[in-house]
């Protein structure tokens, strides 16, 4: 009898250290998928991970994104621990707009994606019916650039040009310009919007020539010029391609717009009534619209 007792002892006594044993290892793996927690609330690395990828995030930030996560936790908890979430209609009325607007996005979104195709045909059409549209008001220049703030930096980066590497990768990883991550292209530029040296380097040179290296108060530059436009020519279809595509798509979205709203209107009880402008507009002005179908 005693050595069955003992051996449901010993079993018990196992069950419980098994049992422990998985709690410790769940708590374990949780708190290593844990990385944040303010008071009672916890940021996964999961939950971190999505959000980071919806709110545009790089995985690269992922330091500013848990500081910002943080911070904003902060804050948030300690407006509830003040009753701010108590304020009566008003954060319900809040809530209830952000959630609206965002579903309306939403639903824009695939009604204009579902209706709205843009041909190549209707791009050139429209680019062609209005060609004056997209006359050059001022000379301008588009030119790549890589700035040094050292006359060696600059020197080496020119060598390695003259000797055929492309200008836009030696520009990415050894200017210090504002344009590095775009390969060095400024885009198209006119007098003033670029300092004088630049400006002045630039006009000299011919479409695809290098500049020799140059000093301004920034300091040591080198460009390649790629085009010119002067005053009253029509700028290139690639060069406005984006421009005619928002000029159609904004046009199409509002028809869609309001053709959504009138088959709602038909298919949905709408009933309005707008309230005189002033007090001393009789009652009888009330307007209705009874919208109403079966």
């Amino acid at each position: 009898m005693k050595n069955k007792m003992s051996k449901r002892s010993s079993a018990g006594i196992s069950i419980i250290f098994i049992c422990l044993c998985i709690m410790i290892t769940v708590s374990c793996n949780r708190d290593d998928d844990v990385i944040a927690r303010v008071g009672n609330t916890v940021l996964s690395k999961n939950d971190m991970q999505k959000r980071m990828e919806w709110e545009g995030f790089r995985p690269d930030q992922d330091s500013e994104f848990v500081e910002r996560w943080v911070n904003r936790e902060l804050l948030f908890q300690e407006a509830k621990r003040l009753g701010l979430d108590r304020n009566g209609d008003e954060l319900k009325w809040e809530v209830e707009l952000v959630e609206k607007e965002y579903l309306i996005q939403k639903l824009l979104e695939r009604t204009f994606a579902d209706k709205i195709e843009i041909s190549e045909d209707e791009i050139v059409s429209h680019y062609e019916q209005n060609k004056n549209q997209f006359m050059v008001e001022k000379d301008e220049i588009r030119a790549l650039h890589i700035l040094s703030e050292k006359r060696e930096d600059a020197v080496l980066a020119l060598q390695e040009i003259r000797a055929g590497k492309v200008f836009q990768d030696v520009a990415r990883e050894r200017s210090q310009g504002i344009f590095r991550e775009n390969g060095g292209d400024i885009g198209f530029f006119q007098e003033g919007d670029v300092n004088r040296e630049i400006w002045r380097m630039a006009r000299r040179l011919g479409e695809g020539e290098v500049s020799g290296i140059f000093h301004s108060e920034h300091g040591y530059h080198i460009l390649k010029m790629i085009q010119k436009r002067t005053k009253g020519n029509i700028k290139d279809l690639e060069d406005v391609r984006s421009e005619i595509l928002q000029r159609i798509r904004i046009t199409r979205e509002s028809a869609v717009y309001y053709d959504l709203v009138y088959d709602l209107q038909n298919k949905v009880k709408v009933y309005v009534s707008v309230p005189p402008k002033s007090a001393n507009e009789n009652q009888d002005t009330v307007s209705t619209h009874d919208n109403r179908t079966n």
